[in-house]
């Protein structure tokens, strides 16, 4: 298992990481997609959670 797998692995179920129960990731447009590359991705937006850089969405159906 490459770098990022183990290390999204940790970030998402360990004790001291979110303990995700139900993850689903989706390649979108690109049916290519390694485990590896979609890691990375999990990783960079995780990373960016954990910075305060991202945008909240408001919801108007509430």
């Amino acid at each position: 298992m490459g770098s990022q797998m183990e290390l999204a692995k940790r970030r998402l179920f360990d004790t001291e990481g979110l303990q995700a129960g139900n993850v689903k990731l989706f390649p979108g447009s690109n049916r290519d997609a390694t485990a590896e590359q979609m890691a990375q991705q999990v990783n960079m937006a995780i990373a960016q959670i954990e910075a305060g850089d991202y945008d909240e969405l408001v919801n108007f159906d509430d």
